[in-house]
């Protein structure tokens, strides 16, 4: 018994020992975190102090973030197009399909030309007189949006009345599109009152182009010429106007020239198969054209500027200063200078500077008056262009206006009769 009690006492001894290792080691666990958990809360201190722009980034609100990020879709979007700005001015030629129709040729010439020797090139290349009256002129001149055409009234200027027709239409309808509204016919002399095509001309004449909306491609062989021509929506007999009877707007007028219906074969549209028009608009001075280009179209060169042509006439119908062609499928900008002043000037640039600096100084000598010498100059100026008399035998007599200083007037004369007779004063003006 004594020996039972013993073994008791160990065993109890021992358990106790055992209960309290466990006890300290539970402890221990607690209190000192794993190795893997520390490593992971060190990284995560070495993140947050590394990165502390996506920190920030991670304090915005979505809207913000979303704002951003279209912000530089955008941007990016804007930057990816390319704006090209076309060079050369444009030349317009007519001629007629079976003598009746007119037909226009486009193109855009690369020789420096005047926008008055373009008018009158384009003239020239129209004319259906016999007589080739529009190269016949004496003088052509534009002056703003009037052009002048001077004659040798002794030559013969008579035209049969179909010859006649075609003539003023081919003045009208590419006066129109050089942005003219009238024109005159003088004599050699610069005088009105002028006889041509069995007429008596005293009065400038009103360039009037009929209604139109839009052109369409004529077909080569069916021109003189065998070129691509165009032939406008009023000509070919397609609708240009609404139901209301006012002609399309331009976006009207597009949509039109895409979905022609045209069966006989002679023309057809310019916008060809695989090409799809988004928006099309006037606004201000610039005409716009959105497009986008299917990638199962295989356009050919020769229906792109058939593409650009046609709306380049078009938009010369509504008179804007340029049209803009956004190619959306290659992000290609456009621009096709037309009626603005910078391409439709009369001279260079230096005779515009020089013409600017004369009408400014015109206008200082009207503001502040002239000199004397200045007046007697411009007399004899004008004595020297307006008569046939000899420079040396002008006499000038000034006399000062009392009533407003810097203005003068002077008489111009010579001496008549002969030496050592009483002489006359022949006042010139």
């Amino acid at each position: 018994m004594k020996k039972i009690g013993v073994v008791l006492g160990l065993f109890l001894f021992s358990f106790v020992l055992a209960a309290c290792n466990n006890t300290n080691e539970t402890d221990s666990a607690e209190e000192t975190p794993s190795n893997n958990e520390a490593d992971s809360e060190e990284d995560g201190d070495e993140t947050d102090s590394n990165n502390p722009e996506e920190d920030a980034a991670s304090d915005k609100n979505p809207v913000e973030n979303e704002e951003e990020n279209n912000h530089s879709d955008n941007e990016a979007e804007e930057q990816d197009y390319t704006e090209e700005q076309v060079s050369g001015d444009y030349l317009i030629h007519a001629e007629w399909l079976d003598g009746t129709d007119l037909l226009l040729y486009f193109t855009r010439t690369a020789d420096e030309m005047t926008r008055e020797e373009r008018i009158h090139q384009s003239l020239m290349e129209s004319d259906p007189s016999q007589r080739d009256l529009f190269s016949a002129t004496t003088n052509f001149e534009v002056d703003g949006t009037a052009v002048n055409l001077y004659y040798n009234e002794e030559d013969d200027l008579s035209m049969a009345s179909t010859e006649s027709a075609m003539f003023w239409e081919a003045l009208n309808e590419i006066g129109f599109r050089y942005g003219l509204d009238e024109f005159n016919l003088f004599n050699q002399d610069g005088e009105r009152g002028l006889t041509f095509a069995e007429n008596h001309w005293q009065d400038p004449v009103e360039i009037e182009q009929e209604p139109n909306r839009g052109y369409y491609v004529m077909s080569p062989e069916e021109t003189e010429r065998g070129e691509h021509t165009y032939i406008s929506g009023a000509v070919a007999g397609e609708e240009i106007s609404a139901e209301d009877g006012e002609l399309f707007d331009f976006g009207q007028t597009i949509e039109a020239m895409a979905t022609t219906t045209n069966d006989n074969g002679s023309y057809h549209s310019g916008i060809y198969e695989g090409l799809e028009i988004e928006e099309a608009e006037v606004d201000g001075n610039q005409a716009m054209v959105t497009y986008h280009i299917n990638e199962e179209a295989e356009p050919t060169q020769q229906e792109r500027e058939d593409f650009e042509q046609v709306l380049q006439l078009t938009a010369l119908d509504f008179q804007v200063e340029e049209l803009q062609l956004v190619n959306e499928t290659d992000q290609v900008i456009s621009t096709y200078p037309l009626l603005n002043e910078a391409g439709d000037n009369n001279g260079t640039a230096e005779e515009d500077d020089n013409q600017s600096e004369d009408t400014s100084n015109a206008n200082e000598q009207e503001e502040n008056g002239i000199t004397e010498e200045d007046a007697t100059k411009n007399v004899f100026d004008y004595v020297d262009e307006h008569s046939d008399t000899n420079r040396e035998d002008v006499k000038a007599m000034v006399q000062d206006d009392e009533d407003e200083e810097g203005y003068y007037t002077v008489q111009a004369f010579v001496f008549s009769g002969e030496e050592g007779e009483a002489q006359m004063t022949n006042t010139i003006g």
